[in-house]
């Protein structure tokens, strides 16, 4: 299908590919070997549809890229770590650098979003516009998505 994204300036569009899609190809067909692009690619796509069976139709269809990536790793309990998961070979190919690997790690899943099949927007809080959670004052610097029809 398509996702309903907004930009940087708050302007809502319809994407069926990637923004830099040639760049993003590059690094995923060059950098990773197939094993590695599958098992990204299995964990997105495991994650998005645990989100769309989510019993909870109100809030289990909500997903931050910023908390998936800092998830507590559950090899070694440390908060976003990427040693021995799916996202470790991201790091290691944008070379150790967690800003490059972050970026990244958001495409990969904006792209599998928009391939999944479901329509799905994203929305980016930036400290100019508003917080993600305003009643805690707390803004994430990854992308939120959400199922568009779950009201």
């Amino acid at each position: 299908m398509a996702l309903r994204d907004m930009d940087e300036k708050a302007n809502m569009r319809r994407m069926t590919k990637l923004d830099h899609e040639d760049e993003f190809n590059a690094i995923w067909n060059g950098r990773f070997t197939d094993d590695e692009r599958r098992a990204m690619i299995e964990a997105v796509d495991g994650k998005l549809n645990e989100l769309i069976n989510a019993p909870d139709r109100q809030w289990g269809s909500i997903m931050n890229t910023s908390i998936e990536g800092g998830k507590v790793n559950p090899f070694n309990g440390n908060p976003g770590d990427w040693s021995d998961t799916p996202w470790h070979p991201i790091w290691v190919a944008h070379g150790y650098s967690d800003q490059q690997a972050g970026l990244f790690f958001g495409n990969l899943w904006k792209w599998r979003i928009i391939e999944h099949g479901e329509e799905w927007v994203g929305i980016r809080n930036t400290p100019d516009t508003r917080p993600t959670f305003p009643n805690r004052g707390v803004t994430l610097g990854g992308k939120t998505y959400f199922l568009s029809n779950r009201r």
